[in-house]
This record gives C-alpha cells, sequence and structure tokens, in this order.
C-alpha cells in the first residue's frame, strides 16, 4: 500500500516489545521476560526478518532510540526501515521540539500520539489537537493523527483536518478479559488500574468498535489499525482477519522474532479475503 507516496508492506511492526511495554494485565513477570529475550541483537535480527516478510516500517519513539542505539541498525546493519515517529507528548508548549527530536534522529513519517488527543479531547482542550496537527505539517514529511478513543477523530474529520493517515486502535471485545460496556471510562487507560475483574485493567484499547467500524468506512484517510490482537487477548489470525475485512488498510503488530512469519503470511491471506470489502 501507500502513504503520500510512500510505499509500505500492509504489516507495520509496533514498537512495544522495543519498549517494554507489554500490556500484560496481571502476568507481572512477562515484562522481565520480554526484557531478557529481546536483546539489541535480537531486536535487529526481527527488524531484519520483518523487512524480509514484506514489513518494511515500523513505529518508534525517540525513547526506543535511547533504550537501544537504534541508528545502528540503518547504519551497520544495512536497515532499509521506514519509521512512523510517534511524538509522545502532552505538553503543547514543548511539542514543537519533540518533533524536531524526531525529526532529527530521521523520521520518515510524523503522527500525533493517540494518547495526547485522547487527553486533550477529554480535557476539552481539542484546539491542542489542531495546533499540533499544525506543528507537524511544518516539516516535509507525511503526517498521522493516532487515537485509541473514535472522538479525536470523529473531531478532526469535523475540523477538516487531512492527515496523511490515521492510525487508531480496532479490535473486538468478544474476548476473557475485555470489562462490560457499562464499567467502561473515557479515559480509563490513563487512570490507575482496577483490582476487580469487571472493570478496567490494562485489557482494552477499542472501547466502541462498531461505532469505529461504520465511521471509518467513510473517511478517504488512509487507517493504520492498531493493537488489532487486543494485546494478545485475540488470536492473530481472527485479530488480522477483523481488522482488514472492516476497513484497516495496515495494521500494526508489536511482535517478537518467532510471530513475524506467521503474521506475514496471515497478512498475506487477509489482504486477499477482503479485497471485496465495503
Amino acid at each position: 500500500g501507500k502513504i503520500a507516496g510512500l510505499e509500505m508492506g500492509r504489516l507495520i511492526c509496533g514498537s512495544n516489545l522495543i519498549s517494554m511495554n507489554m500490556h500484560a494485565r496481571d502476568l507481572e513477570y512477562v515484562s522481565d521476560l520480554a526484557r531478557g529475550y529481546n536483546t539489541e541483537e535480537r531486536v535487529f535480527m526481527t527488524m531484519k526478518l520483518c523487512e524480509e516478510m514484506g514489513g518494511n516500517s515500523i513505529v518508534l519513539k525517540d525513547h526506543n532510540f535511547r533504550h537501544f542505539d537504534l541508528k545502528k541498525y540503518w547504519s551497520d546493519w544495512g536497515g532499509q526501515m521506514l519509521w512512523h515517529a510517534d511524538i509522545i507528548s502532552q505538553d503543547i508548549d514543548q511539542y514543537a521540539r519533540r518533533i524536531e527530536q524526531h525529526v532529527e534522529l530521521g523520521a520518515d513519517t510524523l503522527y500525533l500520539w493517540g494518547g495526547a488527543t485522547d487527553i486533550w479531547y477529554h480535557q476539552g482542550k481539542q484546539e491542542n489537537i489542531v495546533k499540533a496537527y499544525e506543528m507537524l505539517r511544518m516539516y516535509d514529511l507525511p503526517v498521522g493523527i493516532g487515537a485509541h478513543r473514535l472522538e479525536p477523530i470523529m473531531f478532526c474529520e469535523k475540523e477538516g483536518l487531512q492527515p496523511d493517515y490515521y492510525i487508531k486502535t480496532l479490535h473486538h471485545d468478544n474476548y476473557w478479559s475485555a470489562h462490560p460496556k457499562e464499567n467502561r471510562r473515557f479515559i480509563e487507560m490513563y487512570q490507575a488500574e482496577s483490582p476487580h475483574h469487571g472493570h478496567y485493567h490494562d485489557n482494552m484499547f477499542c472501547h466502541n468498535h462498531q461505532e469505529t467500524i461504520e465511521f471509518m468506512q467513510d473517511v478517504q484517510v488512509p487507517w493504520v489499525a492498531f493493537k488489532v490482537l487486543a494485546a494478545g487477548a485475540i488470536s492473530p489470525k481472527e485479530g488480522i482477519q477483523f481488522a482488514f475485512e472492516n476497513g484497516a488498510d495496515f495494521i500494526c503488530l508489536g511482535m517478537f522474532d518467532f510471530q513475524v512469519e506467521q503474521d506475514a503470511r496471515l497478512i498475506r491471506e487477509a489482504v486477499k479475503q477482503a479485497k471485496n470489502r465495503k
């Protein structure tokens, strides 16, 4: 597929397995396990394998470059991976400098972090979404807007913003750890996690999937869907197929090396099966 003229595989590599942000719910050992397994060399090997399988772009934050010396992937390993820079900041006064830091590291696209759009929208600071978007547009790079909630995307469409892509969560809620609709709150993923099973505990990232699917059918901007497996709660085959059938143009997956080949195969199959979607 293409985003603003950049040709890339429908599989975009996620960064949480580099950040060790595992969304492990109550499995406290998982982050330590990932940290012990994903050495710098193994991360580079995984990125190289993604490229070989056709996944030639990756979502990264600037702090990923501090965690590992990721510049070596391009300079020493001959990497050709495109980098979608996730500008993580809620401070609109520091936002211009945060963009510069990612551009200086070599970003290929820039996008507004979904956490910022969610929180600004919830706080009634929608003007910050517009300001941040305008700052991103100051560079000659493709620009995206991210969100976990649908409302910020609806706001952007209403305001007539024209990003080169949206990066929005998409997964159904038919899995064991999903909490019931009556207990879902707008901003819950940025608040303290509940110890009770029926409430949020790092377990849901697309709160209103049906409304998201229906709204995005009319959006004329490429859609990168992420958290399509609800951070591992949904099987790859099911989550990938669901995403492409329901409107995603690309999907972003965080993968260990032993998952890459299977996911690439599933994506090729899912894209083919979804060719007659709405």
